[in-house]
Formats: C-alpha cells, sequence, structure tokens
C-alpha cells in the first residue's frame, strides 16, 4: 500500500509543477481551483487505496474468522460510489454470504455507509443544515454545486432522527424571565392549512442602537405535533435546563388568548399574562374601522391607554346604536365583528393592562414567528406534507438556537431493521482492519522512498528533494 500512496503523490507533485511550468503566475482565483481540483483528485486516490486495502483485510487476514461467522466470499470488485466532500467517489469491495442465506458487504458497514446511499453522511449533515434556511435545491445547489437534486437534499432531511437544543447552565440566574408566544400559520400540500406553534423565552433585551433592540439569550422551541400540555412542559423542562427556576420571581407569557397559549398558565402557574402590543393593534384597527366607527377611534383609544373598562363599555353601546341606525348593507356581519372585537379586549382587558407594569420588556411574539418560521415556512407559496413540516420546522428551530445537525444524525430517523442492516460482530472486522493499518504504518515516517532513483519518480537524474528546492528556487526568481 506503501508504494500505491508514494505513487499517486508523486504523480500529484508532478502534476503540480508541470502546472506551474506550462501556466506560470495566473490570477490567484485560477490558480486556486486549478489546486484544489488536483489534491482533492489526488485525495479521493488516496482514500481508494486505504478502502481497497482494508477490504483486502477482510478477505485475507480475516478468513478464519469470516468463515467461523459463516461469512464466505460471493463476489469480489463490487463497485460503489459515494457523493463526498472530495466530489464523487468510487471504490470497490466484497460482497459476502451471510450464515442465515442473505448477502452483505462488510466494508460498508465498516465506513457507515448504508443500503442505497450515494451522500456521505458528512455532506448530508450539511444539505441538512443549510436547508434549514434555504430551499432544498439552493441547498444542493451549496453543497455539492448541483451535483445533487432537491429531492436527495429533502430525503436527508426526513432521514435524520429527533435534534433537541439542551442550552448550557447559566451560573447567574435572572429575577424576571419573558416568554413569548404566538404561532404561524402553513400551508399544506392538501390544501389545508396547519398551525405551528413557536415559545420563545429570554433573560430581557438589550440596547443594540437607536431604535433596535435585542433579546438577550432567546432559546426557541416549536410545538407542531404536539399537544400544547406537552409542549409547555418541554418549555419548562428546557428552561431548568438552564436556570434555577427557584431563583425565578416573575415570569410573563407575552401572548393572544389562543387556546394553546392560555395552556402555559397551568405549567407555568404564577406566570403573568400580557397581551402583545401586535395583537392589541389588530383587535383595535378592526374593531374602529369603518367610517361610522372611526369617529369613536379617539376616545375608544383613550379609554384603552387609561385602563377605564367602563368608558370602554359605554363606547361599544354607542358604536353599536350608530351602526344599527345608520348602516344599511353588511349591518349584521359589521355588528358581530364589532361584538366579537370588544369582547377579546374586555376578555384581555387585565392582560392589556399588565403590559405597564415596571418588569415587562414589550413584545415582539409577531417579530419571532416571521423570523423563526415565516421566513422558511410559508413566506413563499409553498405547500408541505406533515412528514416534511415536521422535519424542517424542528431543524430550523434547532438550528437558530445553535445547533448543528452533525453526521451521526443522519440515519437516525430510519426504521431499523429495513433501511439500514447491521450485521453481527462488526467490532471483531474493525479491530482486524485496525491492526492490518497499524502494521502498514510501522515505521511510515521513513522519507527515504523520496530519495531514490527510480523510474516512478519525478527525476532519474536527481532527488525528490532537490527538484523541489529546484522549483522553490525557480519561484523565487519571478
Amino acid at each position: 500500500m506503501k508504494q500505491s500512496i508514494q505513487q499517486i503523490l508523486t504523480n500529484t507533485f508532478k502534476m503540480i509543477m508541470d502546472f506551474y511550468e506550462e501556466a506560470g503566475i495566473r490570477e490567484i482565483y485560477v490558480m486556486t481551483d486549478e489546486f484544489k481540483a488536483i489534491g482533492e483528485e489526488m485525495m479521493r486516490e488516496i482514500l481508494k487505496v486505504f478502502i481497497e486495502n482494508a477490504d483486502r483485510a477482510l478477505c485475507e487476514d480475516a478468513k478464519a474468522e469470516r468463515k467461523a461467522d459463516g461469512f464466505t466470499i460471493k463476489e469480489r470488485d463490487v463497485p460503489r460510489s459515494q457523493h463526498t466532500f472530495l466530489g464523487e467517489f468510487s471504490y470497490k469491495r466484497t460482497y459476502f454470504n451471510t450464515q442465515d442465506g442473505g448477502y452483505t458487504h462488510i466494508l460498508d458497514h465498516l465506513l457507515g455507509i448504508g443500503e442505497y446511499e450515494r451522500v456521505d453522511a458528512g455532506v448530508s449533515a450539511r444539505l441538512v443544515n443549510h436547508a434549514s434556511s434555504v430551499s432544498f435545491g439552493e441547498s444542493a445547489a451549496i453543497v455539492t454545486s448541483g451535483k445533487v437534486s432537491r429531492q436527495t437534499a429533502w430525503k436527508r432531511m426526513q432521514d435524520i432522527g429527533e435534534v433537541a437544543y439542551v442550552p448550557e447552565r447559566c451560573a447567574h440566574t435572572p429575577k424576571v424571565l419573558h416568554i413569548f408566544a404566538d404561532e404561524d400559520h402553513v400551508n399544506m400540500q392538501d390544501g389545508t392549512n396547519a398551525v405551528v406553534p413557536l415559545v420563545t423565552y429570554c433573560a430581557g433585551k438589550e440596547h443594540i442602537c437607536k431604535g433596535r433592540n435585542a433579546l438577550i439569550a432567546p432559546v426557541h422551541i416549536q410545538g407542531y405535533g404536539l399537544k400544547p400540555e406537552k409542549h409547555w412542559r418541554y418549555v419548562y423542562a428546557t428552561m431548568a435546563e438552564q436556570y434555577d427556576m427557584r431563583a425565578v420571581e416573575k415570569i410573563f407569557i407575552y401572548g393572544d388568548g389562543a387556546k394553546w397559549i392560555k395552556a402555559g398558565f397551568d405549567v407555568f402557574t404564577d406566570a403573568v399574562h400580557v397581551l402583545d402590543e401586535y395583537h392589541l393593534e389588530k383587535r383595535l384597527k378592526a374593531l374602529l374601522s369603518g367610517e361610522i366607527c372611526r369617529d369613536f377611534a379617539f376616545w375608544v383609544r383613550k379609554a384603552v391607554y387609561e385602563g377605564d373598562s367602563g368608558a370602554f363599555q359605554k363606547l361599544f353601546y354607542k358604536m353599536k346604536d350608530a351602526v344599527e341606525s345608520k348602516m344599511g348593507e353588511g349591518k349584521q356581519k359589521k355588528l358581530k365583528a364589532i361584538q366579537e372585537n370588544a369582547a377579546f379586549l374586555l376578555g384581555h382587558w387585565q392582560a392589556i393592562m399588565n403590559s405597564r407594569l415596571p418588569d415587562t420588556i414589550g413584545s415582539c411574539t409577531e417579530a419571532q414567528v416571521s423570523h423563526v418560521l415565516s421566513k422558511r415556512l410559508s413566506r413563499d407559496p409553498m405547500g408541505w406534507s406533515k412528514a416534511g413540516l415536521s422535519k424542517l420546522s424542528m431543524v430550523r428551530v434547532f438550528r437558530l438556537n445553535g445547533g448543528v445537525v452533525a453526521p451521526c444524525d443522519i440515519g437516525a430517523g430510519k426504521v431499523s431493521g429495513q433501511e439500514r442492516t447491521v450485521i453481527i460482530n462488526i467490532k471483531k472486522y474493525e479491530d482486524i482492519v485496525s491492526r492490518q493499518h497499524k502494521e502498514v504504518f510501522e515505521g511510515w515516517r521513513d522519507w527515504r522512498c523520496f530519495e531514490k532513483d527510480d523510474d516512478n519518480l519525478i527525476s532519474r537524474k536527481t532527488t525528490g528533494t532537490k527538484v523541489a528546492i529546484d522549483a522553490l528556487r525557480k519561484m523565487r526568481a519571478i
């Protein structure tokens, strides 16, 4: 094997020197592209030597162990291709009969390559990480320069198991924590609309510049497919991992009156509900829309901002009477809208008043949903499957929290025994390959192989070292 690698290195050195001799100094982007291609080709060749040498060890050095376990050779030199960080890579390995009448490629298991997989776990993980922010097609273009399809990127997303962000324990627990709760509405492929709940908690906000603030240590938790109680228990568990909840004196939950948000107060029993400014303004605009109701706008807003619920109720009845007496077509629809919006505001009156408490920091529920979910899930006209939405919403939130999908996560979502198979006693064969690897590299640091006059070397008249020194001298003279 050492001779094969020596020959590869020698050929690569010759290619580099030939390139420089023919082209000379050129634009750096041209030279880096050429050297990158030469380097990747060299590494693919070396990798192929390593892998096929390991296969030889399985066939020859592990012969007795194989036969004892019922593994016999069925076919040699069976080709396999993988898309790796070094580009498309091919190697040959041996197909074995198993004692139960089946077949397997032991080397593929040692390499961590599943059946029918043509993209390796490292590339797959990078595809998934990029697909959390951009489309699957863009992810494939960024990671593989379009060598794999958008469908492949989508499948890799489906292959991952559960990934969840676990924050580091904080030495200092703030006295006040803030929780923002809202949801995104996502179009599904069957024409329906799915709700993706989002909870973001933080330790407060900090000033960035004029007109701009940022949350302190925000953590996002999405709850698609989860029952509200389970979602909120998960929120509490995550917060308890990061903070000492016994030291927290006050918790604010910012959000509208959605049923799933109210479930949060069953978990955070002492939390204070704050109606966020976005939904307050949304309801006020809906209540005061139209020429008739617009005349009451100043007094209605004054009653809300002064916290005078009695004045607000009187204004509601006056608005209702005005619509009944002055409006013709569409009267019933308008009366229903007034009733619903006024009832919502009165039903959340205390939550509106809570927004003026000294420890509140203002609401950013809609901004969080827009940034965390809508930007990828619902902003463009697209439709999702349940499986696709479940995986992507999970990965996107995991990534925005600072998590990174690792190669070991790829394949964790597959059903064991169906799409991935594991042969028995694989550790034994890993040890055999490791022993063979150790024997090959016993004393590998003997660099004299480059000092021999050999037909396979670059020059038959001088040593490889002298050739390299002469080349460097020429480069300095330019």
